[in-house]
């Protein structure tokens, strides 16, 4: 599936994507997460985007008092919907751009950044990109909750 750069930037800038939130997934560390714990986030998205439009879905994951946002987004570069007005820095606004799967992972906790992101392959092999996705979705969930517990160690130690 392909769209105009325009059209896209014009979408999210307009707002006019199809947002979903699911109910937060509470956990307490990665080993609690079911091996299918992306299935619904990946449903409403391949159904969002089956009606033609943009997509942004969210799954929050609260772990230790922390809320992780892992986020599926159609995108035409490697970029989240927040850096919209970079796309045009990067493609011709009168191309036609590949529509991809982009997986963002948010926690202030994940790294310098506070953001983990990466673009699949065309939206039209989401099904081919699952196994890819939900490997590095647990990737970064693990090194958040990595992280979070050298905090803990070192507020242990302060005291």
């Amino acid at each position: 599936m392909e769209i105009k750069v325009k059209d896209f930037i014009d979408q999210v800038e307009e707002d006019e994507i199809i947002k979903i939130s699911l109910d937060k997934l509470e956990i307490k560390e990665t080993s609690e997460l079911k091996a299918d714990f992306m299935e619904q986030l990946f449903a409403d998205f391949e159904s969002a985007f089956a009606k033609g439009k943009v997509v942004q879905a969210v799954q929050p994951i609260v772990m230790s008092n922390e809320t992780v946002e892992v986020v599926l987004e159609t995108g035409i570069i490697n970029l989240p919907f927040a850096n919209i007005n970079r796309v045009d820095n990067f493609l011709d606004v009168d191309e036609l751009a590949p529509l991809l799967t982009n997986l963002i992972v948010i926690s202030p906790d994940l790294n310098a950044s506070g953001l983990f992101i990466r673009s699949y392959s065309n939206i039209d092999n989401l099904k081919g990109d699952i196994t890819k996705i939900v490997a590095d979705t647990l990737v970064s969930i693990k090194q958040i909750q990595a992280n979070l517990e050298k905090t803990e160690d070192s507020k242990l130690q302060e005291s």
